[in-house]
């Protein structure tokens, strides 16, 4: 999968009118679209046929049959594992809420698997392998993820922090260098707050990882690596459910990735503090 219909949404966002209307008709009429020429989508979208090659070019693929091969084969996927995305009313039962749900976390997953970068990836989690410490940014929900994150790596014995506090993220932001790595938490990449704390990582020559949103935002265009996720939306899904979801299944593969580097080392400190944990829990019951 390439992700494209999630591509293809969020540029509605950003694309000139005379793209956004290529854009919009693809959106809504993904099946017909692979099956026409340029000149039948431009005709069908009220734009040109200029306009249809641009758009292309701009979710960058090479040409438009480039674009429409790539989403030929995402409909496949998403036909082949029942990913088409419902929505929810106020009448529906519980067993269709329990499915929606679910099926829009599975396409959070499939979206931000194909949305992210293989070589941003391998990036990233090689600068968190050498880190001598990480530092973890998130505010709200995104908060949740970066503590998800410290109880994952502490395990594999890497130094790091995540505080909910604004201005200890900034107090621990002053004291990195360049032997640190920051990871910068937040869906929308417009958060003030961590924003404030990657321009100070930076400013004392710390690498930075983002785990963002696919747009062109502050966070994504000032941070060394970016990691997209994809989220789905509707009036009681906010952006901040599915991204979680998906944020947090990037933190779990850039955490395999470190652990697998040394896998011996990783190993043996996993077998250490769960028995430390385990000898805790014993204590603890002993009257």
């Amino acid at each position: 999968m390439e992700g494209i219909l999630y591509k293809v949404r969020e540029s509605l966002n950003y694309v000139k009118p005379s793209e956004g209307a290529v854009g919009a008709y693809i959106l809504n009429h993904p099946q017909k679209a692979v099956t026409m020429t340029v000149k039948q989508l431009a005709d069908a979208s009220y734009a040109s046929p200029s306009a249809v090659m641009r758009y292309s070019h701009t979710l960058g693929y090479n040409g438009f049959k480039d674009f429409k091969l790539k989403l030929s084969g995402d409909l496949a996927v998403i036909s082949l594992h029942n990913l088409e995305q419902e929505t929810l009313s106020a009448d529906d039962s519980v067993d269709k809420m329990m499915s929606v749900i679910t099926q829009t976390n599975i396409q959070s997953l499939y979206s931000s698997l194909q949305l992210i970068q293989k070589d941003q990836f391998a990036a990233a989690y090689k600068y968190l392998i050498k880190a001598k410490k990480i530092d973890f940014y998130g505010v709200g929900s995104s908060f949740l993820i970066a503590y998800d994150a410290i109880q994952k790596f502490m395990r594999i014995n890497k130094t790091c922090t995540a505080y909910s506090d604004f201005h200890m993220q900034k107090v621990s932001a002053v004291n990195l260098d360049s032997d640190d790595v920051a990871v910068a938490i937040s869906y929308s990449g417009e958060t003030r707050q961590i924003i404030d704390c990657v321009k100070i990582a930076q400013s004392k020559g710390t690498k930075v990882i983002a785990i963002t949103k696919y747009a062109d935002t502050h966070l994504s265009s000032i941070a060394d690596v970016v990691l997209f996720v994809a989220a789905q939306e509707d009036e009681f899904r906010s952006a901040a459910m599915s991204s979680r979801i998906a944020s947090l299944n990037v933190v779990d593969m850039l955490y395999t990735a470190c652990a697998y580097e040394d896998y011996d080392s990783s190993l043996a400190h996993l077998n250490q503090t769960y028995e430390i944990i385990q000898q805790n829990d014993k204590d603890n019951r002993r009257p």
